[in-house]
């Protein structure tokens, strides 16, 4: 297999695992099991069989890792693809091409025996595009352009925070369900912006007392939701950002 065959060197392994994605398709013996089980959070047995076949594949390959004692120099990031679709993902609300947490907000789980600390959690809010920087510092290398994202080494090594005043999001596409609004968003500590391209309106909400984002406080901090747009706006036209043409 790829580990042992690359055990005696540096080896980089990027696993794209369909599941948990369309179609749903499972094998006939979990989705039975789950289907004895079914009620909230386990709304459709074959997306849970899903999981289950899905921890089962990695489980496999952690434990071929502890097998050729490379754990403790290994670095194992997991991370979802963004978005559900028809599975309740409450309290948080939208799906797969939102810009609620619903759409974007992402399980991340790292593991690294020889450094990181089991059953840490960090409540330090990342981006995919720090996993490049990060794997290129883990490898004693150097970025060879400029880089979107920040190594997320400081985290794995206690560190509470990044030093990074804010994350950023663009979608000025419609998914695949084209019920989602055209949009980029922000995210500066607690706070979270949205900006919509369809009627130029603002969404602004506190994440660490309304993670559902029911609550829309535009109206309520004016200043606050300018600054954050603004900022947002500066940052589109650093990256060049491609924007929504009408038709």
């Amino acid at each position: 297999d790829f580990v042992r065959l690359h055990r005696e060197r540096p080896f980089f392994l990027s696993w794209w695992n369909y599941s948990v994605h369309y179609p749903f398709q499972a094998p006939k013996a979990l989705i039975e099991k789950y289907e004895s089980r079914k009620g909230p959070g386990n709304e459709n047995p074959t997306y849970s069989a899903m999981i289950e076949g899905m921890d089962r594949s990695i489980g496999r390959f952690l434990n071929r890792l502890d097998e050729l004692n490379l754990a403790s120099n290994t670095l194992v990031i997991f991370k979802s693809d963004n978005g559900s679709f028809g599975v309740d993902v409450a309290p948080l609300r939208g799906q797969k091409g939102y810009l609620w947490e619903g759409g974007i907000r992402v399980p991340w789980i790292v593991r690294w025996p020889g450094l990181i600390q089991p059953g840490t959690i960090c409540s330090e809010p990342v981006i995919r595009t720090d996993v490049y920087p990060t794997l290129v510092e883990v490898a004693g290398l150097k970025p060879k352009k400029a880089l979107d994202g920040v190594s997320l080494l400081p985290l794995f090594k206690g560190e509470r925070q990044l030093g990074r005043d804010a994350v950023y999001f663009h979608y000025p596409n419609y998914a695949f369900h084209k019920d989602n609004r055209l949009g980029s968003a922000i995210r500066e500590g607690d706070y979270k912006l949205i900006r919509r391209y369809d009627d130029g309106s603002l969404e602004l909400y506190n994440l660490a007392n309304d993670l559902g984002e029911r609550t829309n406080l535009e109206a309520q901090l004016p200043q606050l939701a300018m600054r954050l747009n603004s900022k947002l706006g500066h940052w589109l036209s650093r990256v060049g950002a491609q924007m929504p043409v009408r038709p």
